[in-house]
């Protein structure tokens, strides 16, 4: 109850402020801005946009292979479908709806999905430190991002031990953790979720993958810098690749938090006050912010509609016959094939 309480008073405030903030937009600039921009480079920054999607979606596919989810296809249609779930929820829902819709569909537990699912947003923050970092250190940034140059290089080093303790406690887990007994049934069920979650990672966590997942997660940050830059370019707005670089790492800052649905006017206020301390007009700024998030919201919500109809109308979610890895163990309770020949042979 205060939980939702917090956040509706979260939203109630950010509303004020969005309405105050619009207030000060000259908004027959900005939808002149919006009237002239280039149909071509939207497209392109559109699939640029997917294809940044895509790669989180190959980066959880590939945490998911080692407990039995065997799709790409699967985890890239919860991805997009999780995605357009995430542009009409307040909170983050689409993240625990698409763990939901792949372990029902795969027959894997919720708890080694939830773990691929931590691995995949883990090195999604790994990708979003190194851009700081490198930005900080490479290009040109307005001292009020300057200034975090110091925090992320420290987040940084934590990410990178954390990383180096895991695969090392990997390397030496053969089994996953084992579940003592309790006394209560919902304690008991914590520790047994906890325990699978626990071997899950430890399955996952590999230096192959860890390096792809590097990878991936750059990828994915290089793409959105490209969307922003694009469509910044289909307005004229004359805004430079670092500029472009530093309207991400602002408008990614609290992208734990989603005061509005798909962060509607908080993404366009924040996009506009980063466009002005670079002394650019935030007039244009909104316009730019305008597009951003249509090719954004509009493509990927139709296309999650398209791939995961059931998952993002809330249907029901049919279990297919995909067993995950423990399932192919053989029970030591069952007869095999050779053992049923010479019982039929006596």
């Amino acid at each position: 109850m205060a939980k939702r309480l917090f956040r509706w008073a979260l939203t109630l405030g950010m509303l004020v402020l969005l309405v105050v903030a619009a207030r000060t937009v000259n908004w027959s600039a900005s939808w002149a801005a919006v009237r002239s921009a280039s149909l071509p480079l939207l497209v392109a920054a559109t699939v640029v946009n997917v294809i940044s999607l895509l790669a989180k979606g190959a980066m959880w596919w590939m945490f998911l292979r080692p407990v039995g989810v065997a799709s790409l296809g699967l985890a890239l249609r919860a991805t997009v479908a999780g995605s357009a779930l995430n542009n009409i929820l307040i909170a983050n829902g689409g993240e625990a709806a698409r763990v939901m819709f792949v372990s029902r569909r795969s027959g894997v537990s919720n708890s080694a999905v939830l773990a691929g699912l931590a691995m995949e947003r883990l090195f999604d923050i790994v990708g979003y430190v190194l851009m700081l970092v490198g930005a900080a250190y490479l290009l040109r940034l307005p001292d009020a991002i300057e200034a975090w140059r110091t925090v992320a290089v420290v987040a940084l080093g934590i990410l990178a031990v954390l990383l180096v303790v895991m695969l090392r406690w990997s390397a030496r887990s053969g089994a996953p953790a084992r579940i003592g007994a309790t006394s209560t049934m919902r304690l008991a069920r914590i520790k047994q979720f906890l325990g699978r979650f626990v071997g899950s990672v430890a399955r996952m966590v590999t230096p192959a993958r860890v390096a792809v997942a590097l990878v991936l997660s750059m990828l994915s940050w290089v793409c959105q810098v490209a969307t922003y830059h694009l469509t910044a370019m289909s307005v004229r707005f004359p805004i430079t690749v670092a500029g472009s670089i530093t309207t991400v790492i602002t408008e990614n800052l609290g992208f734990l938090v989603r005061a509005t649905p798909g962060n509607i006017g908080v993404f366009q206020l924040v996009y506009a006050l980063t466009a002005e301390m670079l002394g650019l007009s935030p007039d244009k700024g909104v316009a730019v912010a305008l597009l951003i998030q249509t090719l954004q919201v509009v493509p990927i919500t139709l296309l999650g509609m398209l791939l995961a109809p059931e998952f993002v109308l809330r249907r029901s979610v049919p279990r297919q016959d995909v067993h995950p890895v423990e399932e192919y163990r053989p029970r030591l309770d069952a007869p095999t094939a050779g053992s049923t020949c010479r019982a039929r042979r006596r």
